[in-house]
């Protein structure tokens, strides 16, 4: 739902999301490694994290600034590599211009999104309690979170795109989304799904990868999508049962 908004406002208010200059690489796949190894950094951080060897939580009001610097570390490879490469938040789809209206379009695409959510699961939590829950500031550490993670991708995406061409690399985005996809049968298969449910959950997630991933690459820009992100995970929590 939340793509098609963007779709709608992308036709509503094309000057926000005007094609931008692709960025040249001299060396696309020395800078995909790049990524890659940036990527592996990430993740051996994370295992530090999830043993508890980064910053620790002092008290319950400072965990979430805690958290945001925990984050900060976490995904510091994927901000020293733009450093040290000298390239611009455009390759990582941050383009400059228009900031503010980028982030407001991306802060109304996820608050209707959590209303059409709430309505047609007809949840039992009101829409503003919702709201409430989701944007309440003990989230800030996960609101940080999100934008991190989306930056990560859209860096390692942008240079795996420029290594590959975009034909290529729509293909390939393509064939992982449902490969990985694919490989969550035998856990819902265990959940107690039957073999077409599972089959149809499958298909919808990577089309749902995919249209992501096509949509980000279209608007080149991460602002928007951040906030309907966060939104969407955070309505695991606080979305309520479906009535």
């Amino acid at each position: 739902m939340g793509l098609l908004l963007w779709w709608i406002f992308s036709l509503l208010k094309p000057n926000l999301w005007k094609p931008n200059r692709i960025y040249q690489f001299q060396r696309p796949w020395r800078e995909t490694l790049l990524a890659l190894l940036a990527t592996a950094c990430t993740i051996g951080i994370g295992q530090l994290y999830a043993q508890h060897l980064l910053l620790p939580e002092v008290s319950v009001v400072k965990s979430p600034l805690t958290n945001l610097l925990n984050q900060l570390i976490i995904f510091s490879p994927f901000i020293i590599l733009l450093i040290v490469r000298r390239q611009p938040l455009s390759t990582a789809w941050l383009p400059s211009g228009l900031v503010w209206p980028r982030l407001a379009m991306g802060l109304v695409m996820a608050v209707g999104s959590i209303f059409i959510f709430a309505q047609i699961y007809n949840s039992s939590s009101p829409f503003f309690d919702i709201l409430k829950n989701v944007y309440h500031p003990q989230n800030l550490g996960y609101v940080f979170q999100v934008f991190l993670q989306d930056f990560s991708v859209a860096v390692l995406l942008v240079r795996f795109k420029a290594a590959v061409g975009k034909k290529w690399f729509l293909l390939i985005i393509i064939m992982v989304a449902f490969l990985f996809s694919a490989a969550h049968y035998p856990l819902k298969l265990s959940q107690g799904l039957s073999f077409w449910v599972a089959t149809r959950e499958v298909i919808l997630d990577g089309f749902l990868v995919s249209a992501i991933v096509y949509v980000l690459q279209r608007s080149g820009d991460i602002l928007w999508f951040w906030f309907l992100h966060f939104a969407m995970d955070m309505m695991q929590f606080y979305g309520g049962k479906p009535g």
